[in-house]
């Protein structure tokens, strides 16, 4: 099995939230999993990190990302930043096309909400948002921030606990973008992620999570 395989193996046990942050990923234990040597895993923890879901140490010990409240604090602060920039950017583009597709794409999320796949329906809600912005390298920061997040909500168990009301945002945002009111649909945006990571930061600073 080659190493970037080997590394979309592991980074969908991560993003799924098998492995928690800060858990140490062994060599000799991915190598017997993966019936491999161990040069491929050291490539593919390379891989990893480079995409930014573990962190290596000069012992060569490889170990998930694990922020602290700041540093998460800083990522939804960012996302915020750059999704509402490009949803904003995204209505002034948005065809009827693009509306029913948003519009499919939120009656596919409400099913998800409600099973494992909640994060994975959630992001392409989003995602089918800001596509008509036609911003590919905005969205691909946009995805690799969220997965951060991700991480840490599904390695700490941590499922939205107000699924009602984000899917009610989800909504919302489909109206506002439906009317061609950005500037009701960024309001949205922007208090919708900020309550998200206020869940997260809310349940680290209280000493729930480790």
């Amino acid at each position: 099995m080659s190493a970037e395989r080997i590394a979309d193996r592991l980074q969908a046990d991560i993003v799924a939230g098998s492995y928690r942050p800060g858990t140490e990923l062994k060599q000799g234990e991915i190598a017997e999993r993966f019936d491999v040597s161990r040069i491929p895993v050291r490539d593919a923890l390379q891989l990893l990190a480079a995409r930014g879901l573990i962190d290596l140490v000069p012992n060569r010990r490889a170990r998930v990302i694990s922020l602290s409240v700041d540093e998460i604090c800083e990522i939804y602060d960012l996302r915020i930043l750059l999704e509402c920039d490009c949803l904003q950017q995204a209505i002034a583009m948005m065809d009827q096309d693009d509306l029913n597709t948003v519009s499919t794409a939120l009656e596919h999320s409400s099913i998800d909400a409600k099973t494992a796949r909640w994060a994975d329906g959630d992001w392409e809600f989003h995602k089918t948002l800001y596509r008509p912005a036609k911003k590919p390298r905005q969205l691909r920061m946009i995805e690799d921030l969220r997965r951060t997040c991700r991480i840490h909500i599904a390695g700490y168990g941590l499922l939205p606990d107000r699924t009602s009301d984000w899917l009610q945002d989800h909504a919302d945002l489909v109206d506002a973008c439906a009317n061609r009111a950005s500037e009701k649909a960024v309001t949205i945006l922007k208090h919708h992620i900020e309550a998200a990571g206020q869940t997260l930061t809310g349940a680290l600073s209280d000493g729930i999570l480790p």
